[in-house]
């Protein structure tokens, strides 16, 4: 009996083989006052050699450090150190430390956890904090279930709907998360279950109440275990009704996605998985989410007789497609008068000759500076599936502003007042903060992009980020709006002090450790967390997302064509090898036949090293011509990378997404 879910990542703007691994699962149940007071008892601190960084709670001292076969997972140890603690009540970060248990295959370990927080920290949980880690570890038992003796499947898997049902009673009954993973489950265990029934009724429910949806895309999975239910049924067009909803019905990935990216070659990237439209405050700030990688936002001036565009698009076509798709809700808007734009990177100023043919009058408001940036936009990428295949240069090429900002500046706008505060921002020198007091926002543009500017040109302003935070904080705005709605979920009013205490810390620590000769690599290996951090789970993905681009920026910045490493031994930039390289040791070397290199690849994604499975399916895949087994391996370690990143980085997504030569599709709407 094999339960297939493809549970390979689990998340709600993005978890007997644990006995056998680490001994019985802690049985002290203790009484902390950390969930009730905030205040923080037995923090525990490591010396990480030149500081002292956050260490797993008590109890949790040696977790899963004990096993020199395990796969590094940067993300995982960072979950793990802090979620140890027992403060979060927050299911995303749950998820997200499901996703990377899943991902590399680290089940029993993620059991192992699971138990131990569960018994730990039993009288400080809610019922819907128990019911979220029920969840998680019932998915965890679940895809973990082919390993279990077979005679002893049976009453693991009715242990693991106990599970469910203890969670279901627990939560909220329209909390989409228990009804989410119970569908998930039961539409994949074997017939004899007689799960089937429930399994419709679970995911029909979450699909017939999309205003539940956790996260863009996070129904995808819904939609697709529909499929498979209605597949087994006989319900052909049904099913494949489903398929074509969420883009499967040309390729069906090896692993489970639902986050917000997706990526075509027509259109490029996008951080929402469907077009949609929020409005952030009542008829006068409109969001349109999902027309292009970047957001695009709209305001309606105090007199009502003027709308204002926050940053154009990554294209024309597609900023046209946003604005009917607000006008044809909205049909009494006044006509566009004014762009301002927060920064001259391609996606964020792609769109603005529509605008310009709406309204040849247009005023567009932007940095003096912004031709440094625009001049390295223009670059020609290698991946179609980033900017869109389509894309243009002239769209862009001829951008310059009208009304070019020096210092801080305070214009009226159709009554509006409007503040424009230019910063040195994280990713660009041509960032600007646009503030609307009146109304509480704060349009924030990229400023705290976790990637600090594109990772294949040489930009990015750490310490323009902080001083462009502080510009944020010192307004203390209801609302921060970012170029991308998965920013604007991780880094809101609440977040970004704390984010900021914690961002500088890691900052300086980085700065020290490349003195001494840390890689890159070398520091991302220490887990850095800040002491304190644990008692903000509010931040934990805010610090989390950004953390190894930090390191790597920061490094950047001090360190020549070559990296040293503490071991002298694997220095970066020293070599040029190359998967062909990496082909001939397969072959000519260790003398791998076709199936030796299939043998190794499948271990090697079973044990977690996805990394390297995929770089050396790439080679195999060239050195023996035309095996199907070698790229479907390829396909799966691709897959399984992209959906580990799906939440965290969207040109990680994008490059593994075209290594395979395939397409992340939008949800289509119904």
């Amino acid at each position: 009996m094999k339960i297939k879910l493809s549970l390979v990542i689990v998340f709600f703007a993005l978890t007997g083989a644990f006995v056998l691994l680490t001994g019985k699962p802690a049985d002290d149940s203790v009484t902390v006052d950390t969930l009730a007071t905030g205040k923080l008892t037995g923090q525990r601190t490591l010396s990480r050699g030149l500081t002292q960084s956050l260490d797993f709670a008590a109890g949790f001292e040696k977790f899963g450090s004990g096993d020199k076969e395990r796969s590094f997972q940067s993300n995982l140890r960072f979950l793990e150190t802090v979620m140890s603690y027992g403060l979060n009540a927050d299911p995303r970060n749950t998820f997200v430390m499901v996703n990377a248990y899943l991902n590399s295959n680290q089940q029993a370990l993620g059991m192992a956890f699971f138990e131990r927080l569960l018994k730990r920290y039993e009288k400080n949980m809610d019922s819907q904090t128990r019911a979220g880690y029920l969840s998680a570890y019932a998915i965890l038992r679940a895809t973990y279930a082919e390993k279990v003796p077979l005679l002893s499947r049976i009453g693991w898997m009715n242990e693991t709907f106990d599970l469910l049902k203890e969670a279901k009673a627990l939560s909220d009954e329209n909390d989409p998360i228990v009804r989410w993973a119970s569908g998930l489950i039961y539409a994949q265990v074997p017939f004899f279950f007689f799960k089937k029934k429930q399994a419709y009724a679970e995911l029909n429910w979450l699909a017939e109440r999309p205003e539940t949806e956790p996260v863009s895309g996070f129904y995808r999975e819904v939609y697709r275990n529909l499929a498979k239910l209605h597949s087994s049924d006989g319900n052909t067009d049904l099913a494949a009704r489903y398929m074509k909803k969420i883009g499967y019905d040309s390729y069906e990935p090896k692993a489970m996605f639902m986050g917000w990216f997706t990526s075509t070659r027509r259109t490029g990237a996008t951080m929402s998985a469907t077009p949609r439209l929020k409005e952030i405050v009542s008829n006068r700030v409109f969001a349109l989410y999902g027309f292009g990688y970047a957001e695009v936002y709209f305001v309606v001036s105090d007199n009502g007789k003027e709308l204002i565009a926050i940053d154009t698009g990554t294209q024309p076509a597609r900023l046209k497609a946003a604005y009917e798709f607000l006008t044809a809700r909205y049909p009494d808007l006044p006509q566009v008068t004014t762009a301002i734009i927060t920064h001259a990177h391609w996606d964020h100023i792609g769109g603005y000759t529509f605008l310009k043919s709406l309204n040849p009058d247009l005023k567009i408001f932007g940095r003096k500076n912004y031709k440094g940036t625009l001049g390295r936009v223009q670059r020609k990428h290698s991946y179609d599936q980033f900017r869109g295949a389509g894309f243009k240069q002239a769209w862009i090429g001829n951008f310059r502003p009208d009304i070019p900002i020096v210092e801080r500046t305070v214009v009226k706008i159709g009554e509006t007042q409007v503040e424009l505060i230019p910063v040195a921002g994280g990713e660009t020198e041509d960032a600007m903060l646009v503030s609307m007091p009146a109304m509480g926002v704060v349009f924030a543009g990229d400023t705290m992009m976790p990637y600090y500017g594109e990772p294949w040109v040489e930009e990015g302003f750490i310490d323009g980020a902080v001083a462009a935070m502080e510009e944020i904080i010192k307004r203390n705005p209801k609302f921060v709006l970012h170029g991308h709605s998965p920013l604007t979920m991780l880094y809101g009013p609440k977040e970004i002090g704390n984010f900021k205490n914690a961002y500088e810390w890691l900052v300086e620590t980085t700065r020290d450790y490349v003195r001494k000769g840390y890689s890159v690599k070398d520091i991302i290996r220490l887990n850095l967390i800040p002491p304190g951090l644990q008692e903000r789970p509010e931040i934990y993905l805010s610090y989390l997302a950004p953390r190894d681009h930090i390191i790597a920026r920061v490094a950047d910045k001090m360190v020549g064509i070559w990296q040293e490493d503490i071991t002298g031994k694997e220095p970066a930039g020293l070599d040029n090898l190359t998967s062909v390289e990496y082909g001939r040791l397969l072959q000519v070397y260790l003398g791998l036949s076709a199936r030796g290199v299939r043998s190794a690849l499948r271990r090697m994604i079973d044990n977690g090293d996805n990394e390297l499975a995929l770089q050396l399916a790439v080679a195999a895949e060239n050195r023996y011509a035309n095996n199907q087994s070698i790229t479907q391996l390829k396909e799966e370690a691709a897959d399984r990378l992209r959906s580990a990143a799906q939440f965290f980085d969207p040109f990680k997504f994008v490059t593994y997404t075209e290594m395979i030569g395939k397409e992340h599709k939008p949800i289509l709407a119904d």
